[in-house]
């Protein structure tokens, strides 16, 4: 049915309260095939995830994509006072989207919540995200 994940830093399930109901969760459309249809879940303590969606997983992407937004944050603050102060904070955050999108270092969910993180800290309008 699923394998199970190996435990992890109990501190990580503790914070794992601290990961906001608005972050992205992976959504996996894989299936196995055969006769009937089935489910990929991975088993963490007991209870049946989406592969990349158990507590600790989730609470690692969050970590990282908080941290990409506090550093988008204050690069974001000196772009608009140096090279780009003719830029909007819109004009400003579609570049770094775009080029967090190029990193691939998130998916692209994870992309548009780390620049609405930061619309959001800087009190900016939030660019159309694509």
């Amino acid at each position: 049915m699923g394998s199970e994940t190996p435990d992890f830093d109990t501190t990580a399930i503790e914070d794992w309260s601290k990961v906001p109901e608005d972050f992205p969760r992976p959504v996996h459309m894989g299936a196995i095939g055969g006769a009937q249809p089935k489910y990929l879940a991975v088993k963490f303590r007991g209870r049946y995830y989406e592969p990349g969606a158990t507590p600790p997983e989730i609470y690692e992407r969050w970590i990282m994509c908080n941290d990409l937004a506090e550093q988008l944050t204050e690069k974001s603050v000196e772009s608009k006072a140096g090279k780009r102060s003719h830029m909007s904070g819109t004009e400003i955050l579609e570049q770094y989207f775009t080029r967090l999108l190029e990193t691939k270092w998130t998916s692209e969910a994870e992309a548009q919540w780390i620049i609405t993180s930061v619309a959001r800290r800087l009190n900016w309008k939030l660019p159309v995200l694509h």
